[in-house]
């Protein structure tokens, strides 16, 4: 490990903010906020079950 400092975002951090952006940017496109909610928990839905499977 050279000189850099460590990054004090952690992935799981990265992936929620842009995950909320994502959930606003479905509100600002007119979602109200439960389709945006269920459209973000559908993206994590497949992803999750993606890397489940292996895919």
């Amino acid at each position: 490990m050279g000189d850099e400092p460590q990054d004090p975002i952690t992935e799981l951090a990265r992936a929620g903010a842009a995950l909320h952006e994502l959930f606003l940017s479905y509100r600002d496109a007119g979602f109200t906020e439960d389709q945006a909610m269920s459209l973000v928990r559908t993206m994590v839905e497949v992803q999750v079950r993606a890397a489940i499977e292996g895919t």
